[in-house]
C-alpha cells in the first residue's frame, strides 16, 4: 500500500485568486468572543470543486449582536441564512452558537465572496458574505482579482513619480537614471 497518491489539487500554497461563488466544505468552526465581548463564530472553508479546488477561505467571522432589537433581528437573519444553507429545516430550534459549530464541520454549502477592506497591515483577504445550498453548477469565480493595496506601489511601472507625491523627495527632480540591461544582475 502506498504512503500517499500524488494529487496536484492537494498541495500547500493553493489560494483563491478571484472573488465569486464557491462550493465549500467547512473544515474548522469555533465559537469565540469579539473585542467588545459579543459571541462570534469563526469558520474556515475549503473549496470543493472547480479551478481553486483545495484552496481555503480562512477566518470568516459571523458576530451575534443583540445590543438592540434591530441588531438582534439582523443577527437572527444572518445566522438563519447560514443554518438553512447547511440544511437545517424550518422549525429547528437553535440553542446556542456552539450547537451550530458542533454540526457545521464537514458540511457543504456555497458562499458568495468578495475582497474585503485592507487590514491594519494593508493586506486584503477574501470574505464570504452570503450562504446558499451547494450550487449544482459548481464554483463560479467572477474574475475579480485581489485589489492592489498601499503595500504594493500604485505608482507607474516606469518608476516615474506621481504628480504632487509629497512622500517622494525626488518627485520634483528632473534628473533621470538610465540603466543598461548589461548592468543588471539578472
Amino acid at each position: 500500500m502506498p504512503l500517499f497518491i500524488t494529487d496536484s489539487n492537494n498541495v500547500l500554497g493553493a489560494s483563491v485568486q478571484e472573488a465569486g461563488l464557491y462550493n465549500v466544505k467547512i473544515v474548522k468552526a469555533e465559537v469565540g468572543k469579539t473585542g467588545r465581548g459579543q459571541q462570534k463564530i469563526t469558520l474556515d472553508y475549503e473549496i470543493i470543486d472547480g479551478k481553486y479546488q483545495g484552496a481555503t477561505i480562512p477566518y470568516q467571522t459571523l458576530t451575534w449582536n443583540d445590543e438592540d432589537s434591530n441588531s438582534l433581528k439582523k443577527s437572527q437573519r444572518r445566522f438563519n441564512t447560514l443554518v438553512v444553507a447547511l440544511g437545517a429545516t424550518n422549525g429547528t430550534p437553535i440553542d446556542s452558537l456552539q450547537s451550530i459549530v458542533n454540526s457545521a464541520v464537514g458540511k457543504t454549502l456555497s458562499v458568495d465572496t468578495e475582497w474585503g477592506q485592507p487590514n491594519n497591515k494593508g493586506n486584503i483577504y477574501l470574505n464570504a458574505y452570503n450562504y446558499h445550498p451547494v450550487n449544482p453548477d459548481g464554483s463560479q469565480p467572477n474574475g475579480v482579482k485581489r485589489p492592489i493595496t498601499g503595500k504594493t506601489s500604485d505608482k507607474p511601472a516606469t518608476g516615474a513619480p506621481l504628480p504632487n507625491d509629497n512622500n517622494n523627495p525626488f518627485a520634483n527632480s528632473n534628473d533621470s537614471v538610465d540603466v543598461k540591461d548589461s548592468d543588471l544582475p539578472f
